[in-house]
């Protein structure tokens, strides 16, 4: 057993919030100095630039994980983790199916998809930041049928979280994790919302140095999905081990 250190929030210049200098190779770059083993590309509503970020990652020290941001009909954020591209790449079918609009770019920001080199290859047009129009158990229950995991996005903020939008966790919701900004950063927000889920802390980067400054440390064989799905499950001594906090002035780590 190992103790690995994963950030499962990365965003990508994909994102229209997302920096343009967050191509995948300075994203991979980042990773890796930050010493993370496992990360998990989530760009809003689009699985467009995980296979670049992957193709990044080939040959080094570090597990790459497809997946995305989905924003429902409630404007709750969800992030879906898949197994493989090839799931991930079924699931955008599903987004496709329910997102609707076109970006300006001007006012919402540059939506770009890139290589595993960091050159910038097409635009993408959508609109990305938008909500689809399916509501939040639907999607759960689409990213499900697909083998990937959910997580309910930041639900210690107050807006796009499944606390803001609805005040309370769905008791039939049953996501695979619940994600916080470091656990005790926000003293007033109850965790008896995350009661009975693994929690989990991610940086939820859109500029290149915020990759791996929160992290969730886990006991698992190595940094791959089934690990992650066993660590999430608390299953044969895999488990959620602690939290890290990686900035300039130093780190920190509290256990779970």
């Amino acid at each position: 057993m190992r103790r690995l250190t994963a950030d499962l929030h990365i965003h990508t210049c994909l994102s229209p919030c997302g920096d343009l200098s967050m191509d995948p190779r300075r994203v991979v770059e980042m990773a890796l100095g930050a010493g993370l083993d496992l990360i998990a590309v989530c760009d809003h509503n689009s699985t467009g630039n995980c296979a670049a970020v992957m193709q990044a990652a080939e040959g080094c020290a570090l597990c790459v994980l497809p997946g995305c941001e989905l924003c429902t009909a409630e404007e709750i954020h969800v992030v879906a983790l898949f197994e493989t591209l090839t799931a991930a790449r079924d699931f955008q079918g599903y987004i496709d199916a329910h997102l609707a609009g076109s970006n300006t770019p001007e006012v919402f920001g540059y939506q770009i998809e890139a290589d595993a080199d960091g050159q910038f290859t097409a635009e993408c047009t959508d609109f990305l930041i938008g909500a689809l129009d399916q509501g939040v158990n639907e999607v759960v229950a689409a990213v499900r049928h697909t083998g990937g995991l959910v997580i309910c996005a930041h639900i210690d903020r107050p807006s796009f979280s499944v606390i803001s939008q609805l005040g309370f966790m769905p008791p039939d919701l049953a996501p695979d994790a619940v994600e916080v900004t470091l656990p005790g950063i926000h003293g007033d927000f109850p965790l008896s919302h995350a009661a009975g889920f693994p929690v989990i802390t991610a940086s939820d980067a859109h500029f290149p140095e915020d990759v791996g400054r929160w992290t969730t440390l886990f006991d698992m064989d190595a940094p791959v999905f089934a690990e992650l799905a066993m660590a999430l499950r608390g299953e044969g001594g895999r488990g959620v081990a602690g939290y890290g906090e990686n900035i300039a002035s130093g780190s920190s780590w509290r256990t779970a």
